[in-house]
């Protein structure tokens, strides 16, 4: 076991089930976070038992573990801005509470990229269904001319060669994404306008590529991701309203960007696809490798 100079940062709106697989994997990972922060962004489930749980099961693995309580849901930007302002480590992870480590030495993966791109600031892993087969979640996100966002080889099988090489990205989603703790004093913080949640890692990533530094995905890291379990919790109807507010205010910040932008992907890359059209089964299987 090795400890990195990193700190993890763990938002949650209830999903306790899932916050309980999220650390689980952390712990059972053969790389260790220094110091790891706990949000309970208001939960209304047993989050809270959940978190005081984990904070001496953290403290005996070697984690400086600390954790506090929003009396309101602040959040995602605010939340996660008040957690990564503590930050002491050069490293900052944001992981959703809906995320469990797929591959052991993930960190030591994240930062020998780092240290081979002195220019990297922003870096995701390869996000994997955590249902049988596995299929890809997310390899990067490709935005077209028109600001249509697409996630990279969506529903593509788990080791599609064309999301096997390392891709200068231009956007991220923050389901996992590790960072250099210092974006926050070049370029700012989440863009607490993008509230309760979504797009937010969208502006940070065009922010931080604009400012002059490098955003990428790299497929040595593998990380599975429940995908919405935990964002999508308050209801199908505010979830949908709350995307269209947020990409419209995303697509007027950035449209003069995107008209210089070139088509990456077909047309029908960009159609949301369900997990029944994905062929995703019902088994999860959260097997490290």
């Amino acid at each position: 076991m090795s400890f990195c100079d990193v700190a993890v940062v763990i938002l949650a709106h209830n999903g306790q089930e899932y916050t309980n697989i999220a650390l689980e994997s952390i712990l059972g990972a053969a790389t260790k976070p220094w110091e790891i922060f706990l949000v309970d962004n208001a939960s209304e489930d047993s989050t809270p038992e959940l978190l005081r749980h984990y904070l001496p099961l953290l403290h005996r693995a070697g984690i400086r573990a600390v954790s506090w309580r929003n009396q309101e849901n602040l959040g995602c930007s605010r939340a996660r801005n008040e957690a990564w302002q503590k930050v002491t480590a050069k490293y900052t992870v944001f992981m959703d509470n809906d995320a469990a480590v797929c591959t052991r030495d993930w960190l030591s993966r994240f930062i020998a990229c780092f240290e081979e791109h002195p220019k990297l600031r922003i870096l995701g892993p390869k996000l994997l269904y955590p249902y049988l087969p596995h299929l890809l979640q997310c390899a990067g996100v490709a935005i077209s001319p028109q600001g249509r966002i697409a996630f990279r080889g969506r529903g593509a099988q788990r080791h599609d060669l064309r999301y096997e090489v390392f891709w200068q990205a231009w956007a991220l989603i923050s389901a996992c994404w590790m960072m250099r703790t210092d974006l926050r004093d070049t370029v700012g913080m989440l863009d607490e306008c993008f509230h309760p949640v979504q797009y937010e890692d969208l502006d940070l990533c065009l922010r931080t590529r604009l400012a002059g530094w490098e955003v990428a995905y790299t497929p040595l890291v593998e990380m599975y991701h429940f995908e919405g379990a935990t964002t999508a919790a308050g209801g199908e109807q505010a979830y949908k309203l709350n995307i269209a507010r947020n990409s419209l205010k995303f697509r007027e910040r950035y449209h003069e960007l995107f008209k210089s932008f070139a088509d990456e992907l077909p047309p029908e890359e960009y159609r949301w696809l369900s997990h029944s059209e994905m062929g995703l089964g019902e088994e999860v299987d959260l097997t490290m490798c």
